[in-house]
């Protein structure tokens, strides 16, 4: 989660963000199963039961209400302190003509958030920017032209949209883009162009230095070998074009490109589901002009750099079994980077988080310990219960590994894994051990005026076991609490 300290600004929300309205509302990079539509599909008018309405426009809501025990900030090895959060997002949809084939689309989502820390919780999207006290922040704003060519594959959509993809490290983020869709029975992908003007958040509404001046071009590409398996291409451009600026500490302008395949329900007696990521990065790096204690001037520097990461998950399921149990297998690693500037690096759009719609989305090893995607070796083992319909019983346990421990130890910023407080830098590999234990329970929605109230609570337990590199911060945890009613 990007943290930020408190300033106090006011919500700057220009006209031309309202005119940038557009996209889906979860605008996902990496949906497991795109609506499938035959390319010969005629596009007729649709057929109403007697008294039924066509919808036009529709308001959602949704009310959040957390609280736990941990460290400040979520930062390891920081002061334990109680936390709250309290949360209510509000959005719209307008639809026309009307929403079953709905020509222009219109999606607007804000959140109103009160924090007493900064904590992280697995009911937190990636990029909330998560202060102290009261704040608000106008989320998604997007209008989507759908049925392009009166072809129901093609759509177009403007605006501040959200993208993310299953492991995170292609997209996590929401930004200000154009976007365009195509979704087939075998087939689906999509190319963006955008870039980051504002937070549209109450209480800080400039874009912190590291993020002002990046133009971004997104792509996806998947096709659907069979029922049950896919494979892809995704690739991302950046170019920062700021200027020499002491507080952006580097420009990046390069491309990154990677494959992905992912399987459900095979048929197989040892593997039931798979997903595997490749992501390689190639570009160039510069640091501005600096300033020392005496005044005099550092020069910059500008270095090519190269780098990949592989993360995978292979699972397991018994359905049949008592609690219908799932074991699985992750892992991921990166390039053994030789200085600040060689290696895979994650971007302001980018994170650690697996994303999961249909439960809770977590970091690659729990809600607590996040990693930073950079000179990181890891794996772990889950075991995913169901103890009752509606109910998840999760854990998860981790071991974590830099591949260059004195890189590691010389800044946080190659360090295996972020949201470390002030450490003492050391150099082993061993960065600890990360034991996770999540409950999640989602109750039956009940029907209340032509609507449905749905209700769920997640119960999430952490506990970091600190290693050799992290022997001067110690051992961590944090517990967490959260109920979530939709309406």
């Amino acid at each position: 989660m990007k943290r930020t300290p408190r300033q106090h600004r006011g919500l700057a929300l220009l006209p031309l963000s309202v005119a940038l309205a557009l996209a889906w509302p979860l605008a996902h990079a990496d949906d497991e199963e795109p609506d499938a539509v035959e390319s010969d599909v005629q596009v007729e008018a649709p057929v109403y039961a007697p008294g039924e309405e066509p919808i036009t426009s529709e308001i959602f809501h949704k009310f959040t209400v957390e609280g736990g025990y941990g460290p400040e900030g979520s930062r390891l090895g920081e002061d334990g302190s109680s936390f709250y959060n309290l949360r209510y997002e509000p959005s719209f949809a307008w639809y026309s003509p009307e929403k079953r084939w709905a020509k222009w689309q219109v999606f607007g989502r804000a959140m109103l958030n009160y924090s007493s820390d900064e904590n992280t919780t697995g009911l937190q999207e990636d990029d909330e920017r998560q202060v102290e006290g009261f704040s608000s922040e106008l989320r998604e704003f997007y209008v989507r032209r759908n049925l392009l060519w009166d072809d129901p594959r093609f759509a177009v959509s403007v605006g501040r949209q959200r993208y993310y993809d299953r492991f995170g490290i292609w997209w996590d983020d929401s930004i200000e883009s154009v976007r365009f869709d195509y979704n087939d029975t075998f087939a689906s992908g999509f190319v963006a162009v955008g870039q980051k003007f504002y937070y549209y958040n109450s209480d800080e509404n400039s874009l912190d230095p590291r993020e002002e001046d990046i133009t971004f071009a997104m792509g996806e590409y998947a096709y659907r070998l069979d029922g049950k398996n896919w494979i892809g291409i995704r690739t991302q451009l950046q170019n920062d074009h700021s200027d020499n600026d002491p507080e952006d500490t580097e420009d990046f302008r390069g491309v990154r490109l990677g494959l992905f395949a992912r399987g459900d329900q095979i048929d197989s007696p040892f593997l039931s589901d798979y997903h595997l990521e490749l992501a390689t990065l190639a570009g160039r790096i510069e640091t501005p002009d600096t300033f020392d204690n005496f005044g005099r001037v550092r020069q910059g520097d500008s270095e090519n750099t190269r780098g990949w990461a592989l993360l995978g998950e292979v699972g397991k399921s018994f359905p049949e079994m008592t609690w219908s149990p799932r074991f699985s297998l992750r892992a991921g690693i990166t390039d053994k980077p030789d200085d600040e500037f060689d290696g895979f690096r994650l971007n302001s759009l980018q994170s650690d988080r697996i994303n999961n719609p249909e439960t809770y989305s977590a970091g690659a090893v729990g809600s607590f310990v996040r990693l930073n995607m950079r000179n990181l070796m890891f794996y772990g083992l889950g075991l995913e219960t169901r103890p009752h319909d509606r109910g998840h019983l999760d854990l998860r346990v981790s071991d974590i590994y830099q591949r260059n421990k004195e890189l590691g130890a010389m800044s946080n910023q190659d360090f295996a894994l972020r949201g470390v407080g002030t450490r003492r830098a050391t150099a082993d590999r061993g960065v600890g051990q990360v034991f996770d234990v999540t409950y999640f329970w989602e109750m039956f929605p009940v029907a209340h005026s032509g609507r449905y109230l749905n209700m769920h609570l997640l119960v999430n337990a952490g506990y970091f076991n600190a290693g050799d590199a992290m022997k001067e911060v110690g051992d961590d945890s944090q517990v967490s609490v959260g109920v979530v009613v939709r309406y």
